[in-house]
C-alpha cells in the first residue's frame, strides 16, 4: 500500500479567545489520510475547523499537539507538495493569467522558462490554453503538486 499524501494524526488547534483570558478550541483529535491521487472533500458548518484542517495540511499553521506528515515525512514548514486556492480571489489583477499562473513557480525559484512551459500546460487542462498570454482575465487555476486544496 503506498505511502499517504498526507496524514494528520490527532491533531488539535487551539487559539487564545478573543478577551485573550480563555482558549478557543478550533480542531480537536481530527485525523485525516489522505492517499496519492485521491481527492477529498471537508464539508461542515462555518467555524467547524474546515480551514483550519487545511491551513495545517499546507503547513501555514502548526497544530498545537498531533502530527503532520506529507508522503510519510513530517511536515515542517510550507507544504511545498500541495497547491492552496484561498476562499477569495486571490490573484494579481496587474499580471496577465498566464502570468497569475506562473506567479507560484516563480515564488518557489523556479526558471521562467520552466514556469512558463508549465503554466501553459496547466492552462490547457483547464481550458485556458487558447487566452493571449497579455488578457488581463480573472480566473483561478493552480498548478501544484497532489494534493491540491480548494477552498470553496
Amino acid at each position: 500500500m503506498p505511502e499517504a499524501a498526507l496524514s494528520l494524526d490527532n491533531v488539535s488547534c487551539v487559539f487564545a479567545d478573543r478577551d485573550g483570558k480563555g482558549e478557543y478550541v478550533a480542531v480537536k483529535d481530527a485525523t485525516l489520510t489522505v492517499a496519492p491521487g485521491e481527492f477529498v472533500s471537508v464539508v461542515g458548518p462555518t467555524g467547524c475547523g474546515k480551514s483550519t484542517l487545511l491551513n495545517v495540511g499546507a503547513g501555514l499553521l502548526a497544530p498545537s499537539s498531533g502530527s503532520v506528515k506529507v508522503f510519510g515525512k513530517p511536515l515542517q514548514g510550507i507544504n511545498h507538495r500541495a497547491g492552496y486556492m484561498f476562499q477569495g480571489e486571490a490573484l494579481f489583477p496587474w499580471r496577465s493569467a498566464l502570468s497569475n499562473v506562473m506567479a507560484g513557480l516563480e515564488f518557489e525559484g523556479k526558471p521562467k522558462a520552466e514556469s512558463e512551459a508549465l503554466a501553459r500546460e496547466w492552462m490547457k487542462r483547464v481550458g485556458l490554453g487558447a487566452l493571449k498570454t497579455d488578457t488581463l482575465i480573472r480566473c483561478q487555476v493552480a498548478c501544484a503538486s497532489v494534493p491540491c486544496w480548494h477552498k470553496p
